[in-house]
């Protein structure tokens, strides 16, 4: 049964994992002047559409909104992943973030390929829509692409010694080459590394900044070359809408990623199926967990809603100390404002 719980490779490395509100500032905010390397790149709050997404609170890979729920990224980050462990964090890094956003579903391209790393692209559907603006994808590259030079942004680490992780960074290279479903880009000083990986790398067409990349891997040590997936040449899986609204097209049939309860059963709703968790062979109750923004199975309340500060029947104190509900005789009881609770005065 689903629980209700909270990659890249050194080789030909997939940049994968790295060791809750609007922006200010549009896509051409300038970045900050301290140097970092992203590699090579510079610190940034720009683009607020691209976001770090997290895996159990840490840094994992990058994502860029294409559309009120939709975040695209690549198919590697999604593999053998659990919506349920990841977040999309909005901000200039994961430990000041703006907005973070459960994840409701994940879906990689069905042709994804670990072995070749063919069709690297995907996307995560999330639970609530973002409070930022998306963007829009590419459409038309070919060849005359070549030397074109593109905006990358990720969460990655600066180095392959791993430092850096979970903030936002940006770095501009030329286009060196370009395929059917990638391109490619080598600048001496200059790359994406772990972490960067389904980041966004963008074009300015006009007065109009797109995705047109989704960055894929690169040499081991981020110094040589790395390589993105083309985000127009697979824009038909990328317009594909998940079903939702509770009609006959939603496999959930109205349950909600957020859930509810069903007596001591929590049912909720996770990549397009039905689930169900019984709380009471776990001792617990279902109830809403504030911490993760849904349902789930918490530890029953042994005190019936009364709290360590109590409050007063009458002359009576009745509080709840060490999960049993406690009572007072009193002449008088009132709040005892030194010690922060109801108490005899």
């Amino acid at each position: 049964m689903l629980a209700r719980v909270a990659l890249g490779f050194w080789s030909v490395l997939l940049w994968g994992c790295g060791p809750a509100v609007d922006f200010a500032g549009g896509p051409e905010e300038e970045t900050s002047g301290s140097r970092h390397d992203i590699v090579g790149g510079a610190a940034t709050s720009a683009f607020p559409a691209a976001g770090a997404l997290t895996r159990y609170g840490s840094a994992h890979c990058t994502g860029t909104l294409i559309g009120p729920r939709k975040v695209l990224t690549a198919a590697h980050c999604l593999e053998g992943v659990s919506a349920a462990s990841l977040k999309f964090v909005i901000g200039p890094s994961i430990a000041a973030p703006e907005a973070v956003i459960p994840v409701a579903s994940v879906t990689a391209h069905p042709s994804y390929d670990a072995a070749s790393i063919s069709h690297d692209i995907g996307y995560v559907t999330l639970a609530q829509d973002a409070p930022v603006a998306p963007m829009n994808v590419a459409s038309g590259m070919d060849s005359s692409w070549k030397g074109k030079e593109l905006t990358f942004v990720g969460y990655g680490i600066t180095n392959k010694n791993g430092a850096g992780a979970g903030v936002k960074r940006s770095v501009v290279m030329p286009i060196a080459s370009v395929s059917a479903t990638t391109f490619s880009y080598q600048t001496v000083g200059k790359n994406t590394c772990n972490g960067d990986s389904g980041g966004p790398a963008f074009a300015k067409l006009g007065n109009d900044w797109v995705v047109a990349g989704v960055t894929s891997y690169g040499d081991v040590g981020c110094t040589q070359y790395g390589v993105d997936t083309r985000a127009d040449a697979y824009a038909s899986f990328l317009a594909e809408t998940p079903s939702s609204g509770g009609g006959a097209g939603d496999p959930c049939q109205g349950e909600t990623y957020e859930g509810r309860c069903d007596g001591d059963t929590v049912i909720w709703c996770e990549q397009q199926s039905v689930h169900q968790q019984s709380c009471a062979t776990q001792s617990k109750a279902c109830g809403f967990d504030t911490a993760k923004g849904y349902y789930a199975c918490v530890v029953a309340d042994p005190c019936h809603g009364e709290t360590y500060e109590g409050r007063c029947d009458g002359n009576t104190v009745i509080w709840c100390e060490n999960e049993q509900v406690k009572q007072l005789a009193c002449t008088s009881c009132g709040y005892d404002g030194a010690k922060g609770y109801y108490n005899c005065q």
